[in-house]
This record gives C-alpha cells, sequence and structure tokens, in this order.
C-alpha cells in the first residue's frame, strides 16, 4: 500500500478492540477492503485478554494503513477519545470490532460529505444475531422516511424524533474532521456513552445529509450491553446524560426545546426499564423524577416505576 494513503487519509477508521478475537478478523477484513482506500485504520487493544492484539499486530505487518495501539483496560470511552487524539482523516469514523460495514459505505459517505459539504453523513444498519434469540424491539432503518436534502441539527434530530427513529450508535455516520475540532466533543466516561456524544454532535451541526443505504451490519451477541439486564448503573448512566443535556441547553435557549425533547425520550425508556429494579433504587429514581425532571416524564413509566407488578403480570 502506497505510503501517501494513509499520510493524507480521507477518513480516519477509529476501532476500540477488546476480547474479540472471535469477531475481529471478519470485522478487520470489512475495513481493509474498503473501495475508498485513502484510510487510516487506527486500532486501539483495550487491554484484551484473548488472541485480539496477536491478531491485530498481523494485520499491522500485511497494511501500513493499519496503526495499532495497545493500553491496560480504560474502557470504551476513553479509548475511543485516545484515536480522536490520534486521528489525521478529513473525516472519522467510528467502527465496533465486532460489526462488519459494506464494502463501499466509506467511499459513499466521503463523496457525498464532500459533495454537499456536509457536518455528519449518517446511513442505516441492519441487526444480525450471532449466538442468541432476541428481539430488539427497534430498528435502524430510518433513511427511507425523510426527503433527500441537506438538514440542519436541530431539524434532522427533531425529524427523527417525530418517527422515533433518533439513534445514537456512533458507527452509524461520518463526521468531518474540521466540525469535529470546532467543537472538540468526547466522549464521556460512562455508560451509554453514544447518547451524548451523538446528540450533542447532531445538534449543533450545521449541514447533515444522509445516504439511503443499509451500510452497517451490527452483531448483536449474548455479552452485548442491550442484552444485558437493565441494572442500577444503566440507570445511573441515563440520568448522567440527560443531566449533561440539560446543562448544555442553558448555554443557548435555542436548543431548549430539542433538548427537552431527547431527554424526555431518554428518560420515559430508562423509567420504564426501571420495573426489574429493586424497590430502593426505584424510590431513588421517582424522587429524581419529581424534583427534576417532572415536566419531561409520561404517566405510563411512572407507573411502572412506582408498580412494577402492572408489567409484571401483562
Amino acid at each position: 500500500m502506497d505510503k501517501n494513503l494513509i499520510e493524507k487519509p480521507k477518513v480516519s477508521v477509529i476501532i476500540p478492540v477488546y476480547n474479540t478475537e472471535k469477531y475481529l478478523r471478519e470485522a478487520l477484513d470489512s475495513i481493509v477492503n474498503q473501495t475508498l482506500k485513502e484510510i487510516e485504520i487506527i486500532t486501539i487493544n483495550d487491554g484484551s485478554t484473548d488472541s485480539s492484539l496477536d491478531i491485530l499486530n498481523e494485520y499491522e505487518q500485511k497494511d501500513n494503513r493499519i496503526i495499532v495501539y495497545s493500553q491496560e483496560n480504560k474502557g470504551l470511552s476513553k479509548t475511543r477519545n485516545f484515536g480522536l487524539d490520534n486521528c489525521k482523516g478529513n473525516y472519522i469514523y467510528f467502527f465496533d470490532s465486532d460489526d462488519i460495514l459494506s464494502s463501499t459505505a466509506l467511499e459513499e459517505t466521503y463523496n457525498k460529505s464532500e459533495n454537499d459539504n456536509l457536518d455528519i453523513c449518517f446511513f442505516d444498519a441492519d441487526i444480525f444475531y450471532d449466538d442468541i434469540k432476541y428481539d430488539l424491539h427497534f430498528d435502524y432503518k430510518r433513511c427511507h422516511l425523510l426527503e433527500d436534502k441537506i438538514y440542519d441539527g436541530i431539524e434532522i434530530t427533531n425529524i427523527l424524533l417525530d418517527i422515533n427513529k433518533f439513534r445514537a450508535s456512533a458507527c452509524l455516520y461520518i463526521t468531518k474532521s474540521d466540525y469535529w475540532h470546532r467543537k472538540e466533543l468526547y466522549f464521556e466516561n460512562t455508560l451509554h456513552e453514544d447518547e451524548l456524544y451523538s446528540s450533542l454532535l447532531f445538534l449543533q451541526a450545521e449541514r447533515v445529509g444522509f445516504i439511503n443505504n443499509t451500510f452497517f451490519k451490527r452483531r448483536v451477541r449474548g455479552s452485548s450491553i442491550v442484552t444485558s439486564p437493565f441494572t442500577e448503573q444503566n440507570l445511573y448512566a441515563y440520568l448522567f446524560t440527560i443531566d449533561k443535556l440539560l446543562d448544555f441547553s442553558k448555554k443557548d435557549i435555542k436548543y431548549k426545546i430539542i433538548v427537552n425533547r431527547l431527554c424526555s425520550n431518554i428518560l420515559n425508556s430508562a423509567v420504564y426499564r426501571t420495573n426489574s429494579l429493586c424497590f430502593k433504587t426505584r424510590i431513588y429514581c421517582l424522587k429524581r423524577v419529581c424534583f427534576q425532571y417532572l415536566y419531561l416524564i409520561k404517566l405510563k413509566p411512572f407507573l411502572v416505576c412506582l408498580f412494577p407488578f402492572i408489567i409484571r403480570k401483562t
């Protein structure tokens, strides 16, 4: 591979890796074989205890667009932030080390972003199940419902919330590096880090476009966060995200209404899911709602949190 391809990359692909030896080759192949060749592939081994690092080193030897970093385990947010601080592409893309990206994804999103001078270009995803039978009760199919035009961030977020299709996954869009540097957003060290990062990124964008294609293939496996039981840590992470978003909206009145919509969406989903938690945690949640977020909550999630037997009997 020509060294110039990594000296002036069009897209930086940031891939945190933690114990995904079973899926890593397939994931890396889907990036290495992109039709857009002028990319850098930043892989960060986050303290893996399996053979993930050996696989990364093997691929680095074969393709000089791949850069391998290794660190003690710091978690997804800090690992992605490390990638942000070390990337040099014109656009940034986050990719998970157990998923698959269609071969033309980076080329098509890059070309559209350049042609339309986009801050963000997003696309859809398919879900596939690896080793479990599970129903996520939601999908990533949105673009066929949208008008093909350039949106500002508030407008597109409102539209996606209207159709219940706002999806925060950082793997579903590329971001112009110049735009990211102007906002200098980093991931918070918390669960559900995409909710805050993607929300703030979309809201402040001036030019957002999409490609009506399902480029991303998301693998759902038994150890996925989405298949794990809802815990106190999940609840606290969502409340943290809501607080951060509300703080952001205080800086500029134009964000207040849309941030309230986003926070209401997050809060109602989280409070509803507290039905599986202990009495003490549910009471804590209800107190927070009553004192801080009462204007954001709907009746049904509130009642389910207060009387969880409502849903357990259905």
